[in-house]
């Protein structure tokens, strides 16, 4: 063994199986989370809401026609919170063929903290994974050992059967983990703290282009331009034979609880609270609303589930007309909030 091999060796095993600072963390969302915990190992306490709405995922994108809605690839992402004024992160697609470990081991070695984007039927470390459907998962990778094929892993955002979310640090099985890997994700440069400005400005300019609907991906719409054309789209759902209702309305029901309408909702609250002191006394009000419209977004996804179980096709539009209303409520908070982040931005 060389020694630049045996050295990022060393760099794996000496994590593995340690209790790693901050791995004690239950997030909102598996992406922000896991940056969240990078950040954190690094010194630096970032929020998930701050990081949300520096990749500017509040706009969701959508092609048409029920296909995923959400807030843009795990890269994409990343690579807006890091032109937005966050850490330098670096993103690399994996060869689903590739079973060597020597790329992680390179980027655990040279880097400041690793992400992985996998398939959650590898992460065979819980069984919640194994039993259900397969969809793209963020985890932290701390380390890994090629002679005993086991990799060191946090992950933040373990949605249990409930849809409680728990927190799971310790070993995986490094073959079904290569196997299953989508894109990785490193700190290239050693992060700083986030500057209040820059995070103000990009949340500004963000907020703008939902209100706007401004796409710079001809075949997406974005923001609210793409919640309202899925909106619209629920009325597919009633040309639909049984097996594909119950599919689509359960897509619905994830699309909206996760990356989107829910977690919007969530982080807009946490976001208003966490800057209130500089956004000044109507965060406030904006917080106690967005906690209304995640209580409303929430009945309107458990009427969606429930409709999809009992085939009820004659709820569609009604199901459309509050998705509307609350498209709206949410329009209204973001278009509030606005003026206060702009002008949080030039202080």
């Amino acid at each position: 063994m060389n020694s630049c091999w045996a050295d990022m060796y060393k760099a794996g095993a000496a994590l593995h199986g340690q209790s790693v600072p901050g791995t004690g963390r239950v997030g909102k969302h598996c992406l922000y989370s896991s940056l969240c915990g990078l950040l954190l190992r690094r010194g630096i306490a970032a929020a998930e809401a701050d990081l949300f709405l520096l990749a500017g995922s509040m706009n969701a994108e959508y092609e048409g026609e029920l296909r995923p809605f959400g807030p843009g690839t795990f890269g994409n992402q990343l690579r807006r919170i890091t032109a937005s004024g966050g850490p330098a992160i670096r993103v690399e697609a994996w060869d689903p063929q590739d079973r060597d470990p020597y790329k992680l081991l390179k980027v655990l070695h040279n880097g400041y903290g690793t992400m992985l984007h996998v398939s959650s039927a590898a992460l065979t470390y819980h069984q919640i994974y194994v039993i259900n459907r397969a969809r793209g998962h963020v985890i932290e990778l701390h380390g890994l050992d090629e002679k005993s094929r086991t990799a060191h892993v946090s992950d933040s955002f373990l949605l249990d059967s409930s849809g409680q979310a728990f927190q799971y640090t310790g070993a995986a099985r490094l073959d079904d983990i290569l196997g299953g890997v989508l894109d990785y994700a490193w700190l290239a440069l050693p992060p700083a703290a986030l500057s209040p400005a820059r995070m103000y400005q990009a949340c500004a300019r963000h907020i703008r282009d939902y209100l706007t609907g401004r796409s710079d991906e001809p075949r997406f719409r974005k923001g609210d331009a793409a919640y309202r054309a899925f909106i619209a789209d629920f009325q597919l759902l009633t040309d639909m034979n049984d097996q594909e209702f119950r599919y689509h309305c359960g897509e619905i029901y994830y699309q909206l609880r996760i990356g989107t309408a829910l977690t919007l909702a969530d982080y807009l609250q946490d976001y208003a609270l966490l800057h209130q002191d500089t956004l000044g006394a109507e965060a406030r009000l904006i917080a106690n609303g967005a906690a209304e419209l995640y209580a409303g977004w929430h009945r309107l996804n458990l009427q969606i589930y429930k409709t999809g179980l009992q085939l009820g096709r004659h709820r569609v539009q009604t199901l459309i007309s509050r998705a509307n209303e609350l498209a709206d409520q949410q329009y209204r908070l973001l278009e509030q909030l606005l003026p206060l982040v702009e002008a949080a931005a030039q202080d």
